[in-house]
């Protein structure tokens, strides 16, 4: 590690114009990829430069890395190296995530569907079995075997616990009303086939509540996700992808008419709203994201009888409406917020403004700042701290927490 380390601090140096007392580097490496952010002197202004792709993505081959690297103007260095996940290096100070309570592998083998029965812990419908049986091919879509079926079940789902803001996140879906949860993904809806745009056909074994247990799907790509069968057996390929005009709209409210949007859409955002009357929203109701950018006073309390799922703010003023629908919140701009009765809330971010700590919502993910952390005392599965700038202090944060994350440090002078 100490011989990559050398070599990073040894590119800087060569680019960065002389002069600074020192430089931050800040870095999150996988095998294949990189994100960093590098500044100078303890005002952490930005240096427009970066290490290059070959020298970084050496540092995490074996293992997602994160390290925080001070690199001095004689060229030595000391680094702090730990397998944290920093959610994003682009900001500073970074938010850093730990997962408590992770959630168990997915198998990925299977040489029959009964193989991929005992995997996802369901039976498949009897007609999913006779399709098979019979060797029966869909018109402009892949069929997948049994094991590129458990490969892909499993892929997607080490995809989507990456990112513990998506969990649950609405997505848009065309449909029958009801029919399907219009989530991210389900660990019961099984990939068996995917058309020629590479969306996944799933069987659906978890259907909403006007559902069928076997019905078919698409999951959601390029375009909202659909409902396409009621069962395997009566499913024919649609001629076209469906687009999202109707379904989701984003623009800065001067000048819009925002009591004129159509009652079909299921996520909006708003930029500069300055004061808006939020009842004007009040007839949209298939909303199910609300995103409001900038904005003054923001009360949505009239907005509670809307399908809400996901609510982000920044805002002065904040008052929330209370959706029982509602599974993620978002909240920033360092007004004083009280929280009304969430009771399916599942993610929580109120790092940006002031709550009352002790009386949170039990959630899955929560998201603090240093302060907040300090009177909490929740544990959920997976956290993230805001507002701090040390790597160090964040591990010392992390452990507090019972994550059993090691720090390495790693000093050295700068490669020749």
């Amino acid at each position: 590690m100490q011989a990559e380390l050398a070599a990073v601090a040894q590119e800087l140096l060569a680019v960065v114009e002389p002069g600074f007392d020192y430089l931050t580097l800040r870095a999150s490496c996988t095998g294949s990829a990189a994100s960093v952010r590098l500044t100078s002197g303890p005002s952490e202004q930005d240096v427009p430069h970066a290490p290059s792709r070959e020298t970084l993505t050496p540092i995490g081959a074996i293992r997602p890395t994160v390290f925080e690297m001070r690199i001095n103007a004689d060229g030595t260095f000391h680094a702090l190296v730990t397998e944290i996940t920093v959610k994003d290096n682009s900001h500073i100070p970074p938010t850093y995530t730990i997962v408590l309570k992770p959630r168990p592998p997915r198998p990925h083998l299977a040489s029959s569907l009964a193989d991929v029965e005992a995997a996802i812990g369901a039976p498949l419908p009897a007609e999913v079995h006779e399709f098979y049986a019979s060797g029966a091919k869909i018109d402009d879509a892949q069929v997948y075997s049994p094991d590129e079926i458990l490969l892909t079940w499993s892929f997607d789902g080490r995809m989507a616990d990456e990112d513990p803001w998506d969990w649950e996140g609405p997505v848009l879906y065309v449909g029958p009303p009801g029919a399907v949860r219009a989530v991210q993904l389900h660990p019961l809806w099984v990939p068996f086939a995917c058309n020629e745009w590479g969306d996944h056909l799933c069987i659906d074994l978890a259907p909403g509540p006007n559902g069928r247990v076997g019905q078919v799907i698409q999951l959601a790509g390029e375009s909202p996700m659909r409902y396409l069968a009621d069962s395997v057996t009566n499913l024919v390929m649609p001629d076209e992808d469906v687009g999202s005009k109707g379904l989701e709209d984003h623009f800065s409210v001067a000048g819009r008419d925002v009591a004129s949007l159509p009652p079909t859409l299921q996520k909006l955002s708003l930029w500069d709203a300055g004061d808006l009357d939020f009842g004007l929203l009040a007839h949209l109701t298939s909303l199910r994201m609300l995103n409001v950018v900038r904005g003054g006073t923001v009360r949505l309390g009239g907005l509670a009888h809307l399908p809400l799922e996901r609510i982000v703010v920044a805002g002065d003023e904040i008052e929330l409406p209370a959706c029982e629908t509602l599974t993620a919140l978002e909240l920033s701009g360092g007004a004083r917020v009280e929280l009304p009765s969430l009771p399916n809330l599942r993610m929580l971010d109120v790092s940006g403004v002031d709550v009352d700590v002790e009386s949170l919502p039990q959630v899955d993910y929560l998201v603090l700042n240093t302060g907040q952390w300090q009177r909490c005392a929740q544990t959920p599965a997976t956290a993230t701290l805001a507002g701090e700038s040390s790597l160090a202090s964040a591990l010392d944060w992390a452990r507090e927490r019972g994550a059993g994350l090691g720090g390495e440090v790693v000093t050295g002078t700068a490669a020749s």
